[in-house]
């Protein structure tokens, strides 16, 4: 499946555009029918890796939720948001916002404001260190530990990636 993110505009799959700011009618024609969780009127697609959220009826926020493991994978400005390091995706979103960046819980989630993109990992590679030293600390091995690089490899690629209208992560 090839998609790309054009942020504060649009995704495509497949050739099949799902504009900010579209009627929830026109995208259950491009796409079909989501999964609709009553908060926020958000609707999942694709296996519950892709929600929409609408307001007024119409497209307002648009995230990939599949992360490294996930069966999507969405590009932005010609870079895969999910195999790529996330420091990488990290400094191109930046560049790409003018040289800003807001980063609201400690490297785990990053906004960008001027292109209305935000990035979620639940773990970063320092939160990671920190949890092999206590395990060590507490006898605990950590080499060939299948958790230990499974959470390596979590920490160093981005979980979430999310576009909105202009504006939306300034609310």
């Amino acid at each position: 499946m090839n998609i790309e993110v054009y942020p504060l505009e649009k995704i495509v799959i497949d050739g099949v555009s799902i504009d900010l700011g579209m009627k929830r009618a026109d995208v259950e024609d491009a796409i079909g029918t989501g999964a609709y969780e009553k908060t926020n009127d958000r609707y999942y697609y694709y296996h519950n890796e892709l929600a929409i959220s609408y307001v007024a009826d119409k497209v307002d926020f648009i995230e990939f939720l599949g992360g490294i493991d996930g069966f999507l994978r969405p590009t932005v400005y010609g870079v895969s948001v999910f195999d790529t390091p996330a420091d990488e995706v990290a400094e191109l979103l930046k560049q790409k916002n003018g040289g800003e960046r807001e980063d609201k819980e400690r490297g785990c989630f990053l906004t960008f404001s001027n292109i209305s993109v935000g990035v979620y990992r639940s773990l970063t590679p320092s939160s990671v260190t920190e949890m092999i030293e206590e395990m060590k600390a507490n006898g605990i091995p950590t080499e060939n530990n299948a958790d230990v690089e499974a959470d390596e490899r979590r920490a160093n690629h981005w979980e979430t990636m999310g576009i909105g209208v202009d504006g939306y992560y300034r609310r």
